[in-house]
């Protein structure tokens, strides 16, 4: 089951969805992430944004399997994204270094590139979020 809100971020575009932590969610989310920006405006963003959400969205999936999770993605200001995937598990996720033949592993690495900054906080009554915050407009 999906639930949307309208909460409004800090130049008034906001977007949150609740999903169940199944495989397929995370390609919804994917595709909600690409509509969302798309209608900010900010489609040239769209790709480095929507792989963010993808790992962090497949970190959820694989943390807390069949759980709710939360994705939160808002514009804080002028070319400032932040995200936030919310799950149930205590668990924080850590970059780590990936053997070469191997196809995954590398979401955090990715994340990290990509990302202004990022990080982790625990949720008072369990659980954790996994935050990032993306500039999309970069000096020089």
């Amino acid at each position: 089951m999906a639930i949307m809100t309208g909460r409004r971020g800090l130049d008034g575009q906001r977007f949150e969805q609740r999903v169940r932590a199944v495989p397929a969610a995370v390609g919804l989310l994917r595709d909600l992430t690409e509509f969302h920006l798309s209608m900010w405006g900010m489609a040239a963003h769209t790709p480095d944004l929507v792989l963010i959400v993808s790992e962090l969205a497949t970190n959820a999936v694989n943390a807390a399997p069949g759980a709710q999770i939360d994705l939160r993605l808002w514009a804080e200001e002028e070319g400032v994204v932040g995200i936030e995937v919310e799950d149930p598990s205590s668990d924080l996720p850590a970059p780590r270094a990936a053997d070469p033949e191997e196809i995954g592993g590398r979401g955090l690495e990715i994340v990290d590139l990509l990302a202004e900054e990022w990080g982790t906080r625990q949720m008072p009554m369990g659980g954790k979020v996994v935050w990032v915050r993306y500039r999309a407009v970069r000096d020089g």
